[in-house]
């Protein structure tokens, strides 16, 4: 791991203001929105669980989906420039650019999950530290599917069709994957349509911190599915671009 490069990367990232709206500013305030709107005076879904630490957990979530979707889909834009193609000839390995990629992504997915869940410390979201622990730790691991997903999406998308594409995949996601329609409120059959996608058990993940009945087995399965596959398909494209080169 080149921590010199990472660094580098986080700098670049970290001054994007743009970035920071869109995947830290705009789902916390959502979450205050909801608050506001659906989460008064201790408000529970039909099911009995509590309105505010879902809405916390799947903002949270949003947030870090976003973040690390967008950072790995970056590539594309090195791509149409052809910084990845002088990266190439250098002694840096091909494995090496891609785990910084994957690991910066990581880093941007943590600011989000960090401040919506001090927001819902202030909307009285009360959970001990244990599940405190759970909750952060378990939502910012969930997110490294879509780190890999977004580095598959930077290795095929062009410049001109990179923020299209990843801006309708986060719309997707996030309405299929029960963030902005919470699951407990929906019929059946779109409960079964939402576990199709992996947006759906990166909410799991982190609702299992206080959920009664956690199902992080099959969660775990199949973010990391998503994974597998999204990493081979960038893998194969990586080493064809480098083929040409």
């Amino acid at each position: 791991m080149n921590l010199r490069y990472l660094a580098i990367e986080a700098k670049l990232v970290a001054r994007n203001s743009r970035f920071a709206i869109f995947t830290v500013v705009m789902p916390s305030v959502l979450f205050l929105i909801y608050c506001g709107l659906w989460a008064k005076n201790g408000a529970t879904y039909p099911d009995g669980s509590a309105v505010a630490p879902s809405l916390m957990v799947a903002m949270a979530a949003y947030g870090s989906m976003g973040a690390a979707l967008s950072t790995g889909a970056q590539i594309a834009m090195e791509r149409g420039i052809g910084w990845q193609r002088q990266l190439r000839l250098t002694p840096m390995p091909g494995v090496t650019y891609m785990l910084t990629k994957g690991l910066l992504a990581m880093l941007m997915a943590f600011p989000t999950i960090g401040l919506v869940s001090v927001l819902g410390v202030i909307q009285g979201v009360d959970l001990s530290g244990g599940q405190w622990l759970r909750l952060i730790l378990g939502l910012w691991l969930a997110a490294a599917p879509f780190a890999v997903l977004g580095i598959m999406i930077g290795q095929y998308a062009t410049v001109d069709s990179l923020q299209p594409i990843v801006s309708g995949l986060m719309m997707v996601l996030g309405l299929l994957g029960g963030m902005w329609i919470p699951a407990q409120i929906v019929p059946d059959w779109m409960q079964s349509i939402m576990k199709i996608t992996p947006t759906y058990w990166l909410r799991e993940v982190g609702q299992a911190a206080f959920a009664p009945h956690p199902v992080l087995g099959t969660a775990a399965a199949v973010l990391g599915g998503y994974a597998v596959v999204a990493g081979l398909l960038a893998a194969r494209r990586y080493v064809t671009d480098t083929a040409r080169v």
